[in-house]
């Protein structure tokens, strides 16, 4: 019968190295300025109190959302615009931001359909519920990110606010607007958005 040998601590401790980098590394939301942006609640997964999709996942009221306007955005802007989403790799300079939804002009993606990497085309609208990043100023990551966004080459960026039901309007060129979720949106080519009246929906 053999005898269990004592593990070196050395050892040990760079296996616990390497299964904290590989966690990090699963548990990036995004990459800015080459620097990661961890899931809200990572340290709870890193110390062992949750499992990573604890910290990964949506309300359902987000879900629902990102739901319902993919649908609205493709049935009114089918043929012309593609719709994508679910947290999209959308690469910016120095690292990739995720977007909820977005809208690419069918002709600057068409050749792009089935690829299977992030993608670096502008989307003509990006459209944000929330946000999952652990950050220690949430009014300053949403406004880097908005800005990033725009200074890619995003024509729009519209964030949705569950808390406190409001919706943030950013378009280049412009200042920005806040308005409540009854307000009329403007997302594109005239096409209006009620948040109110999209949630009656069933």
């Amino acid at each position: 019968m053999g005898v269990a040998l004592a593990e070196r601590p050395e050892v040990a401790e760079e296996k616990r190295d390497e299964k904290r980098e590989r966690l990090l590394k699963f548990l990036t939301y995004e990459v800015v300025d080459g620097k990661p942006v961890y899931y809200r609640g990572y340290r709870d997964v890193l110390e062992g109190k949750k499992q990573p999709e604890e910290v990964m996942g949506a309300s359902f009221l987000h879900g629902r959302l990102v739901i319902l306007l993919g649908a609205f955005l493709r049935e009114k802007l089918k043929g012309r615009y593609v719709v994508s989403g679910g947290e999209l790799g959308y690469l910016i300079e120095g690292g990739w931001r995720n977007l909820d939804i977005a809208v690419f002009r069918y002709d600057d993606v068409k050749d792009k359909l089935r690829s299977r990497r992030y993608i670096d085309v502008p989307p003509v609208l990006v459209v944000e519920v929330d946000t999952h990043g652990d950050v220690e100023n949430e009014m300053a990551y949403i406004s880097g990110k908005v800005e990033d966004l725009l200074r890619s080459g995003v024509g729009k960026v519209v964030w949705i606010f569950t808390d406190s039901e409001k919706v943030l309007i950013a378009e280049r060129g412009k200042d920005w607007v806040i308005v409540g979720w009854n307000r009329d949106i403007d997302l594109i080519e005239g096409l209006k958005l009620n948040l109110e009246g999209l949630l009656k929906q069933p």
